[in-house]
């Protein structure tokens, strides 16, 4: 569950911005000013900072500067929630480091889908990828790199029994290209087995990728 910092010094806004997130699926928490936001940043760090231009203390630019300019901050999404509609507010805000800008009045369905949408870009493609799918790419990592040891010292029914376990264990998680290269390898090894028809059965499978 993403975390969502909501800073706006409009109390209903907050509260009503916060309600919404949390409906959507997200775990928001706001603040009023701009100090009790850089103070939350600084205890809980969260996902995405959704953020004010015009606030009683410190304003959001200043925020976002300081946000942008710290080592453990500088990678989180900020996204001003603010009512400076023109184009060079707007213009100004990107140039910040914002990674969006939204106008008020907004529609809640417009900012819940351009925040996920944020949060897509900002996470590392490694989280968004099921588990299963990241435990068989390590395994065929593993298995791999035995299968070309095997091949490069000429252990051809070794390699040709770590290949066809990585093809029976792990093909849900090959690429188009790395299935073909395994097939290439199974047809050299069965050659040098002296298994012609396998050799040409892998080859045939190797072309159609």
């Amino acid at each position: 569950m993403f975390r969502v910092l909501v800073v706006d010094d409009d109390a209903d806004i907050n509260e009503s911005v916060q309600a919404g997130l949390r409906l959507a699926g997200f775990d928001a928490v706001g603040t009023l000013t701009g100090e009790a936001a850089l103070a939350e940043t600084d205890r809980c760090c969260p996902d995405l900072v959704l953020l004010d231009q015009m606030l009683p203390d410190i304003d959001g630019a200043e925020i976002c500067r300081r946000l942008r300019g710290a080592p453990r901050t500088k990678h989180i999404p900020v996204v001003f929630l603010t009512a400076r509609g023109g184009e060079a507010a707007r213009i100004g805000g990107l140039a910040l480091g914002a990674d969006d800008y939204i106008v008020k009045p907004f529609s809640m369905q417009e900012l819940v889908l351009r925040l996920r949408a944020v949060l897509r870009r900002a996470t590392p493609v490694e989280l968004r990828l099921p588990p299963e799918w990241l435990q068989l790419r390590d395994q065929f990592r593993v298995w791999n790199s035995y299968a070309e040891i095997h091949l490069a010292r000429g252990e051809w029914r070794d390699c040709l029994e770590v290949s066809r376990s990585i093809l029976h264990n792990c093909e849900k998680a090959l690429s188009p290209g790395e299935r073909a290269a395994i097939y290439q390898r199974l047809a050299t090894c069965s050659e040098k087995l002296g298994d012609v028809p396998a050799k040409r059965a892998w080859q045939d499978l190797a072309r159609i990728g």
